[in-house]
């Protein structure tokens, strides 16, 4: 695994890491998506649908049966990227989410406004960092940039190779959808005890 940090002049820098995943694993994980899953509106962190905060349709995949080794894989990524650079005590983290942005004519692309991924979890821990692992194509979608934040009027936009990933503890978010398109990805956030 390759990966090097996107801002190495800031301590914490969000982490790519190229090539996690091979574009026929992608192109797999998106048919079993479209198959298999029961997407659903996606809503934002206090469980409610805000149309105008964020607009997608998401599912959920488990750790059992035949997509162990997607979780295997990005448990090996987490661990290597947290004992080498974020330094993090952290737990697990919370299932895999399938996550599906579309643009069809005449509708408003999907988006999703800036947003940082620290939810308080049951037990007292806390999401301590978030990934987001391309699984569309560069070249298959219009708009739909990941961006992280590193203050109000400074940003650095996601790699869109297909099968990277990036982890960070930064605000992001991921502009509208245009032309016909679908861009899916992986999101997961790695937790662990409160941050004192």
């Amino acid at each position: 695994m390759y990966s090097f940090h996107l801002r190495p002049n800031l301590t914490g820098a969000p982490m790519f890491v190229d090539a996690l995943l091979t574009p026929e694993e992608c192109e797999s994980v998106v048919a079993f998506g479209e198959r298999s899953l029961t997407m659903r509106i996606a809503k934002t962190e206090d469980h409610q649908v805000h149309a105008k905060l964020r607009k997608s349709e998401i599912s959920w995949i488990g750790p059992d049966g035949e997509h162990r080794w997607l979780f295997d894989r990005l448990r090996d990524c987490i661990n290597d990227l947290n004992t080498n650079w974020f330094g993090f005590d952290l737990i697990g983290f919370e299932g895999i989410q399938f996550t599906k942005y579309a643009y069809t004519p005449g509708v408003e692309g999907d988006f999703y406004s800036s947003h940082k991924d620290t939810a308080t979890l049951p037990g007292g821990t806390v999401r301590k960092l978030s990934f987001t692992l391309q699984l569309s194509p560069p070249d298959s979608y219009g708009g739909g940039d990941v961006m992280l934040y590193n203050s109000l009027i400074d940003t650095v936009t996601l790699n869109r190779a297909v099968g990277s990933a990036t982890s960070s503890r930064r605000t992001q978010s991921m502009s509208p959808a245009r032309h016909p398109w679908r861009r899916y990805s992986l999101v997961g956030w790695p937790y662990g005890p409160a941050f004192r």
